[in-house]
């Protein structure tokens, strides 16, 4: 079955043919180290670019092993990677076609002499730049770099980076078979001979690849694990010969490391200087008052640190007895908000599980959801996506609305970047709340998604949105439920309280009531749809996060030995079933915790009347 899933993504690969037109002058060249790009393939590769209006063309050279064939059926799902704007950016990593302008908007400089591991992040980049410009070909006339299994292993990790399970596969077919052969030999070695086999099946024929080494690809299989401890040492005393030469010539054994290494020295020096004076300059005093309602009447709902992130300090949320609603207590301050949340979004850290953090296929499911919630009222212009961060929904929700104008708002380094990639046609760094005169009537609809939660105050917010919108307009919410299933049995492990990140946790009620004294009557309020899959995952990363914290965040005290690296891996190891566990209790239960009220998200739609 997986044979046969692989052999379709292969042959709906294009094979370029021969073009005599010259290469377009906007069309650059990334090449890799030891592949050869003759003429006649820039050429093609050029003028099928031009043709099908392509920024980013991923070069794949006919004669590739038949491993590495493979690996770019496993990456790429070849039906919907040009037209998926959430795929991430995959390929052979061997040679790419980009455009001249998106290679200066994505800051490339360098031309050839790429490690293949460097490709993957250079796909990568190009790929969020360039989400429906992107393709894949076979190109004749590209001779590949020699291949070997220490090299493709490197790639796989660099590629799956985040995602261990791709990696643990391979393992894991490999134990089954030989588990398997206690329990029955005879179906145990077809099962073998059939994974010797396999390369054939997926390759020979009618496929727009011919490997190189698919003849002798059964035995390549049958000493894949002897070779790979040959190419591994090889590589390793390459290495140490050409780190040995750097040494003696005062340089670092490797610059990129070297420079990792001193970022994340100042990364660490940076956060002990804003720590060394405890947390208490990002907490403003106790509240005694609701600051919702007004009502002295409070109580505490629940005592936390930072779950997600570890960062220092403890954090109470309190709720009204009145009205309901929940509030950290005491608020962050400004420079607090900014502390706690600059590292969420950045890059620090990939590892999380999904659910609240997301799948891709469910993060484009709910994308599309909330695009198409104004579908039955309205037909929008002008689209505003407050708190947009990289902009990735507003160029989701272009495929739902083509002709719609899509902005963004947020702070300076995230919308710079939205735009930069192009996923929002204009953009604004700053409040809000700030912006709220400039942008008085200009919008027929305004979203906010995980917003409202993290505003230091919520009610000039939504005095911005209505002000914002033109009459008839409709304002899009979607926060977490307070009321949630989840919330009640998950205690504090809950991902939707993210102490201290959300600031405010409103009521369904409050929410529509606020609404409506703004002249921003609900039409739509949605629970069951909007809620997002994952509530045990996340509480099962969260004690992995208490026992054993990433030691390479800069705001712990401690230093990141191989101690605190070997507990991280254990950790991680010994949790792995508990997560697969978590996820099918998840996905089993699914319906029972999108009932009624009780799923962790809701949606409101509301109409502007006057």
């Amino acid at each position: 079955m997986n044979g046969i899933r692989l052999r379709g993504r292969l042959r709906r690969l294009d094979m370029l043919p021969a073009s005599g037109r010259p290469v377009d002058p906007r069309h650059e060249f990334l090449v890799a180290r030891d592949v050869r790009v003759t003429g006649a393939a820039r050429r093609a590769a050029s003028n099928h670019a031009s043709r099908e209006r392509l920024e980013v063309l991923d070069l794949i050279p006919a004669d590739l092993t038949v491993e590495r064939a493979l690996d770019v059926a496993r990456m790429v799902d070849t039906r919907t990677y040009r037209t998926d704007r959430l795929a991430v950016g995959r390929g052979a990593f061997q040679a790419i076609l980009v455009d001249a302008e998106l290679l200066r908007r994505t800051g490339i400089h360098q031309r050839d002499g790429f490690d293949p591991v460097e490709l993957v992040a250079v796909t990568e980049r190009l790929k969020r730049h360039a989400t429906t410009t992107t393709s894949l070909a076979v190109v004749p006339g590209i001779t590949a770099a020699r291949d070997d299994p220490a090299g493709r292993v490197r790639v796989q990790k660099r590629a799956y980076r985040g995602r261990p399970v791709k990696l643990l596969a391979p393992t894991v077919r490999d134990v089954m078979m030989m588990c398997g052969g206690f329990v029955n030999l005879r179906w145990a070695l077809m099962a073998t001979v059939l994974f010797w086999l396999q390369p054939f099946f997926v390759c020979a024929g009618r496929v727009p690849l011919q490997p190189r080494d698919l003849a002798r690809s059964p035995i390549v299989r049958i000493l894949a694990g002897v070779d790979l401890v040959i190419s591994s040492s090889r590589t390793r005393r390459r290495e140490a010969v050409w780190n040995k030469a750097l040494k003696s010539a005062g340089l670092p054994v490797d610059a990129r490391k070297e420079d990792a290494r001193i970022a994340a020295v100042a990364r660490r020096d940076s956060y002990r200087d804003r720590l060394r004076a405890g947390t208490d300059a990002l907490l403003e005093p106790d509240r005694d008052t609701c600051p919702w309602c007004g009502s002295p009447e409070l109580s505490t709902r629940l005592r936390s640190g930072d779950l997600l992130l570890r960062k220092p300090g403890r954090f109470r949320l309190d709720r009204c007895d009145d009205c309901r609603h929940m509030f950290c207590n005491p608020r962050l301050t400004e420079l607090g908000v900014e502390f706690y949340t600059r590292d969420d979004c950045n890059g620090l850290y990939l590892g999380l599980p999904g659910g609240f953090f997301g799948y891709p296929a469910s993060r484009a499911r709910a994308y599309r959801e909330r695009a198409e919630m104004v579908r039955p009222f309205a037909v929008p212009r002008a689209w505003l996506d407050v708190g947009t961060g990289s902009g990735r929904f507003c160029d989701v929700a272009r495929d739902i609305w083509t002709g719609t104008i899509f902005d963004g708002l947020d702070n300076p380094r995230r919308i710079t970047e939205a735009w930069r990639r192009r996923w929002v046609d204009n953009g604004f760094a700053g409040r809000f709340v700030d912006f709220a005169g400039e942008l008085g009537g200009r919008y027929d609809v305004i979203s906010m998604f995980h917003y409202l939660e993290g505003v230091r105050d919520p009610y000039p917010e939504l005095d911005a949105a209505a002000k914002a919108l033109v009459s008839g307009g409709h304002l899009l919410l979607e926060t977490v439920n307070v009321g949630s299933l989840g919330a009640r049995l998950l205690g504090r492990l809950w991902a939707g309280w993210s102490v201290p990140r959300h600031l405010h946790l409103p009521t369904v009620d409050n929410l529509t009531n606020a609404l409506a004294e703004r002249g921003l009557r609900p039409v739509v309020v949605q629970f069951g749809r909007a809620h997002q899959p994952g509530d045990l995952t996340a509480a099962v990363f969260f004690l992995v996060q208490r026992l054993a914290p990433d030691p390479t965040f800069p705001w712990l005290p401690a230093e990141p030995d191989a101690w605190r690296r070997a507990r991280r891996r254990c950790a991680l190891v010994g949790a792995a079933p508990f997560l697969v566990v978590a996820a099918v209790v998840d996905f089993i239960l699914r319906p029972v915790f999108r009932g009624g009220r009780r799923a962790n998200m809701l949606r409101i739609v509301a109409r502007k009347e006057f």
